[in-house]
């Protein structure tokens, strides 16, 4: 596959990666938290690929078809928390808001997306695509690693680039950016269902 064509396969395929992690970014921006995402991000894009060349086209749509819905969930899930801790922070007496500031922060390793399940879940829903991609490229009698490879580096790389890109727009607007940051994974999650 030449270069140019591996190229633009992955930053289409780096998109969803991207737009996901920009809007986690608006609150989730930390050097570990950026690092997570970067790093699964790129790692599933890589061995989606392989996976969807190694399975076959019959495997890979039954997994893309369930796979769209349970992306779809999860996105909407995250955003839809996203917007309600928002809102209550936004709506809430000072008083209420340090308490529950206060009990956030001990419970922030649970609420935090880029950790466990949540970052699981994150880093398939945003590579079903990839797993597609890899069925293609198998079907065509296409070489399997080198395109992985870079098609990993680039949605890590745009995944990070995602973070900070929330993380300023975070600081720049404050709570409307967390706002949006929400309403962006909800309308992702209501898109993966129409895709």
């Amino acid at each position: 596959m030449p270069l140019l064509e591996t190229l633009a396969l992955a930053v289409g395929l780096g998109m969803d990666a991207m737009s996901v992690c920009m809007a986690i970014g608006v609150r989730w921006h930390g050097p570990r938290q950026r690092f997570r995402l970067a790093w699964h991000m790129g790692l599933f894009q890589f061995f989606m690929p392989v996976l969807g060349w190694l399975l076959g086209a019959r495997l890979a749509g039954l997994v893309r078809n369930v796979g769209g819905y349970l992306a779809a969930g999860l996105l909407f899930l995250i955003g839809a928390k996203m917007f309600y801790e928002a809102w209550r922070r936004r709506l809430g007496h000072p008083a209420e808001i340090t308490e529950r500031a206060a009990q956030s922060a001990l419970h922030a390793k649970s609420r935090d997306p880029t950790r466990g399940w949540s970052l699981l879940g994150l880093a398939v829903a945003t590579s079903i695509d990839a797993l597609a991609a890899g069925v293609s490229l198998g079907l065509k009698g296409r070489g399997i690693w080198l395109a992985s490879l870079l098609i990993g580096v680039v949605a890590g790389l745009m995944a990070l680039l995602g973070v900070m890109v929330g993380r300023r727009a975070g600081r720049a607007l404050g709570k409307p950016a967390e706002l949006a940051g929400a309403a962006v994974l909800v309308a992702l999650g209501v898109w993966f269902l129409w895709t």
